[in-house]
Formats: C-alpha cells, structure tokens, sequence
C-alpha cells in the first residue's frame, strides 16, 4: 500500500482524475452515437458531406478507449496493481503524444475544411438553382438553414428567390453585421458555408483552451501514476 502523505495524495488524485476521465469518455462515446444516428444531422449529411460520419467514428472509438483508459486508471490506483498501473501510463502517453501531433496536423490543415465544405455544397448545386434540384435535397437544405439560420449553401442568390424563404430574412438587429449581406439592395443572411467559416473562428480559441486542458491534466495523471509506480517498486523491494 502507499505509504506517506505523497503516495497518498497521488492514489486520491489518480483515481479522481480517472473517474472523470471515465464519465469523459461516456460523454463522448453517447455524443458521438447521437450524432451517428440524429435524423436532421442524417439529412445534412447527405448534402454529399459522408466525411463527417467517419469523425463521428472516430470520436465513438476515442470514447470507448477513453473509458477503457478511465478504467484501467480507477482499477490501478485503489489495487495499486503494477500491471493496470503501468499499462495506463504507456496508454496515456501514447495518446498525449498522438493528441500533440493531430494538434500540429489540424493547424496545418485548419483551412481544409472550408475547402471541403465549399466543394461539397458546390457540387451539390451543380450550377442550378436550388429549386430545380431534387425533393430530398431541398429539404435536406432547408433543414441546414433552420438549424444555422442561414441562407442557401454558399450564397443567398442560390435560391432563385431567396425572399420566398422566411430563414433567410436578415432580422433589424443584424443588418450592417457579418451575419448579414446585401444582395441586389437586400438584406439576407449569410451562407451557410459562411456561417460554418464564422462560427469555426469563434469558437477556435474555446477549442484549443479545451485541448490544452485536457493534455494538461493527462500530464498530471502521468505524473501520479508514476509516483505510485514508483512506490510499489519501494515496497516490493523492502525499501519503502
């Protein structure tokens, strides 16, 4: 058992900390299974955007490893089994490290994604107005509108009348702002490409305020889960 204020310390805050990171993982692992299965979001998808099911994929797997992780941790402090113990914290430094590198990939390909998305609701459009095209994919438009308050794919004109459509009336308070664009002397809201562009860059900073956190406290949990490893090796060899 570990013995001594710190080793006691490192076994409490080693096991809070994997508690946490278990009830994490259960949070991403159900979020991303809503997002596999919500109806409206299947309907946007099909605005030739499949690439957005393989992240939901990948965030159920880093869910379902976190809680696995989140168990391994729980289970090596309260046993201070070695074993558990010393599989967390290669664990955990392998996904500290894979978080770092797809951090320095997503920055290096911040600006894809606008890329994707532009290409993706272009070829959508396909040079028509959106009411020539089909049944299905107004609606699935229609429904992308409600839920980003904006107004057809890349731009207003790509409705024929974007007037007719209540969504993309630009409220009082909006005009003159980025939530807002004059076509042909009227206000109508932006994009939908534009809003998405829009709300990336306010809520970048939260993003990355979030990584960073979460790296920290992995460091954290690293450097608890090493102390209490250290103090079993003690205790095995009649040290401690």
């Amino acid at each position: 058992m570990a013995d001594g204020c710190c080793g006691k310390c490192s076994k409490f805050m080693l096991f809070v900390f994997n508690l946490i990171f278990w009830l994490a993982g259960i949070g991403l692992l159900a979020f991303g299974i809503w997002l596999r299965l919500d109806n409206d979001i299947a309907t946007i998808v099909s605005l030739d955007l499949p690439w957005f099911y393989n992240a939901t994929y990948v965030m159920m797997g880093v869910g379902g490893f976190t809680m696995i992780m989140g168990f391994l941790g729980c289970c090596g402090a309260m046993k201070e089994n070695k074993c558990m113990l010393t599989t967390y914290t290669i664990c955990l430094g392998l996904v500290f490290i894979a978080e770092i590198a797809g951090g320095v990939v997503a920055f290096v390909y911040r600006n894809n994604l606008n890329t994707w998305v532009d290409e993706a609701f272009t070829g959508v459009l396909g040079g028509q107005d959106i009411e020539s095209l089909s049944e299905d994919t107004r609606n699935a438009i229609v429904t992308l509108q409600t839920q980003f308050t904006c107004c057809g794919l890349t731009s207003p004109t790509n409705w024929g009348d974007p007037s007719a459509q209540s969504v993309c009336a630009c409220p009082a308070a909006d005009v003159g702002t980025n939530k807002c664009e004059v076509v042909s002397g009227t206000d109508y809201r932006i994009s939908c490409v534009d809003e998405l562009k829009l709300y990336l860059e306010q809520n970048i900073i939260i993003v990355g305020a979030v990584a960073l956190a979460v790296a920290a406290i992995e460091v954290f949990g690293i450097i608890f889960a090493c102390v209490l490893l250290r103090q079993a090796d003690k205790e095995t060899s009649g040290i401690a």
